[in-house]
């Protein structure tokens, strides 16, 4: 059975985490990155805490990581992109996911899904998604021409990547010690 409980709270937990993240980063992330570098003016954020969602989905999950992100990656581009009329295109959501997907499957084909073991590894697989993304992120944003943006693409989703990662350490931390 394709549509089983499971898939759908896996669905609709992923759905909010990517959400929450985007909505951080768009809403706390961007303005105080335009506050502290003013003369910076491109679209991306140097630090997408999305990126983590999409890398922490497909090491779980594998290829079915894209269809559970697929929704609400589209429900942030129409909103937050589309809606404020940024110059991003309409493609991006299906190869940053593809992108990810690809960069953790690379790495990760060896790996026991014990995340606190295999971090640096979940890294790795977010550094080569990220360097996809960068790549097809830059062709599709600048009418087929790769340029030097690729790197603030790797730039913006490592950090957020590192962050998410942090926090989420963090926060499990503190779950277990008050048991909640």
């Amino acid at each position: 059975m394709i549509i089983s409980t499971d898939n759908v709270r896996v669905f609709f937990v992923l759905s909010l985490a990517y959400i929450t993240c985007y909505t951080l980063t768009n809403g706390l992330i961007a303005p105080l990155q335009s506050l502290f570098l003013p003369n910076y003016t491109t679209t991306i954020s140097l630090m997408f805490l999305p990126h983590g969602i999409r890398v922490l989905a497909a090491y779980y999950y594998g290829w079915k990581s894209f269809f559970f992100l697929m929704p609400s990656a589209y429900l942030m581009w129409f909103v937050i992109v589309y809606g404020a009329e940024v110059p991003l295109h309409p493609l991006q959501p299906i190869f940053s996911s593809l992108s990810c997907i690809i960069g953790v499957m690379i790495i990760t084909r060896y790996t026991t899904g014990h995340l606190e073991n295999e971090w640096k590894i979940l890294l790795l697989g977010g550094l080569i998604g990220s360097s996809f993304n960068g790549i097809s992120s830059s062709f599709l944003q600048n009418d087929g021409i790769i340029t030097s943006s690729i790197f603030e693409y790797i730039l913006g989703d490592m950090l957020g990547q590192i962050i998410l990662m942090v926090l989420l350490l963090y926060m499990f931390k503190f779950l277990r010690v008050f048991k909640i």
